[in-house]
């Protein structure tokens, strides 16, 4: 994976660094046939400066891109560890939900593609939706 990390008017301690890249490496176990040297890893942390009454409001925003995938992340809050935490969180709940979906996919197409072959007569799908007509539907000939 390939860090970057911006920051805007906050200095970056080593110790939130190396919990960032320790945090966000962990999302690498969801992307297991992805190259890992193609993944990046885009970390913007900023303080908001507005109407806040007390203490110190951060907000983190962690982009994920890897061949032509986009995953983003945001979060405000008082505390930066637990930010980070959270951001891992949600990008994680992401990638999670894009591979079921992709999962998902793969699978009606094979049931479409079976059926349309004729391989199996299990398959979801109907290739026509007629109805076959009860004896109380068709016209009474007399």
């Amino acid at each position: 994976m390939q860090f970057i990390i911006r920051s805007k008017e906050i200095e970056i301690s080593q110790d939130l660094n190396s919990y960032i890249k320790k945090r966000i490496s962990k999302l690498e176990k969801f992307l297991k046939g992805v190259d890992s040297n193609l993944i990046e890893v885009i970390v913007e942390i900023g303080k908001v400066s507005g109407r806040h009454r007390r203490g110190e409001i951060f907000q983190l925003g962690v982009n994920l891109r890897f061949t032509g995938k986009f995953f983003r992340a945001e979060t405000r809050g008082e505390s930066l560890y637990a930010m980070i935490d959270e951001a891992q969180e949600e990008l994680e709940e992401e990638i999670i939900k894009y591979k079921t979906k992709q999962a998902t996919m793969f699978k009606r197409g094979a049931i479409s593609f079976k059926k349309s072959l004729g391989l199996s007569s299990m398959a979801r799908f109907r290739n026509s939706r007629k109805k076959n007509r009860s004896s109380a539907e068709k016209p009474l000939t007399e």
